[in-house]
């Protein structure tokens, strides 16, 4: 499919505020050992900085900008367009380097009791593919789809003791159960394409999960919110890390006395569907 996604985030504040530093983590992966691939990305930001960027530890492309003057709003607009396919990520050389870090407690992903006792149920010696894809499927068949029951800064802990949540507890979940199991597994940022609702698009930011499934299948992505378990070519990747505090879409800080408003919208089309009307 090739997909096209305008994200655009605004910060409004009730005071005027200067010195800003952001960072925005919106550039869709373009991993040559994965079946996706970004065609083209462009960041406008207002009011207008100079906007660097780098790749960060685990691969993700980064953009960061300062706004030293005095402002009152800060609009962030990422469009992209990005080829998607079906297929994993493939097993890097320098893999076991980063298999420690996505096998450990996070941030947001702790083996408390809650969790030890979820995974007591499955056979720690299954094939991790099959292992994994249990385990994912439990979290979907048991946890409840509930906006605001949670928000942005709840860990797998709290999201077990709640047994709901949205898209980002049940990664931290499946984090969690799979980590516990001794599969590797790593947080991914991203869209996904939503077709179906009437008008062809999907209005929010999405995460899922990629489980180490050993260096023949290598990374293979699962997502426990929805029924169909598997990642295909609806789905498109930013970035991945330990948890979601790796890859926040955009994180910042800044001076002055001022309470700040955040909105975010998100567009995801399918240009193919456009060119064929």
């Amino acid at each position: 499919m090739i997909l096209k996604v305008e994200h655009a985030t605004l910060f409004e504040y009730d005071a005027p505020i200067y010195e800003t530093a952001t960072e925005v983590r919106l550039h869709p992966d373009n991993n040559p050992a994965a079946p996706q691939r970004c065609t083209s990305f462009h960041l406008d930001v207002d009011p207008q900085a100079t906007i660097f960027e780098y790749t960060d530890f685990y691969g993700n492309n980064v953009n960061h900008f300062n706004l030293l003057q005095s402002h009152k709003r800060v609009k962030i607009v990422a469009t992209s367009v990005v080829q998607t396919g079906i297929g994993h990520a493939e097993a890097r050389e320098d893999e076991d380097i980063f298999l420690m870090d996505f096998s450990c407690q996070s941030r947001y992903v702790h083996f408390d009791q809650a969790i030890k006792d979820f995974t007591a149920r499955f056979e720690a010696d299954t094939p991790h593919f099959l292992l994994a894809e249990s385990v994912c499927r439990s979290i979907n068949d048991s946890f409840i789809y509930e906006p605001g029951a949670t928000d942005v800064h709840s860990t797998s802990a709290v999201v077990m003791a709640l047994g709901r949540g949205v898209c980002q507890d049940f990664a931290h979940i499946m984090l969690a159960a799979c980590r516990n199991l001794g599969i590797p597994a790593r947080y991914v940022s991203g869209y996904l394409y939503g077709g179906s609702t009437p008008d062809g698009h999907d209005e929010a930011s999405h995460a899922w999960c990629e489980v180490y499934c050993g260096k023949e299948k290598g990374w293979i992505g699962m997502d426990p919110t929805h029924k169909t378990l598997f990642v295909d070519e609806r789905y498109i990747k930013i970035g991945s890390g330990r948890d979601y505090d790796d890859v926040p879409p955009v994180r910042g800080t800044y001076k002055g006395n001022a309470k700040e408003k955040l909105s975010v919208s998100v567009r995801v089309s399918s240009m193919e569907q456009e060119q064929g009307n």
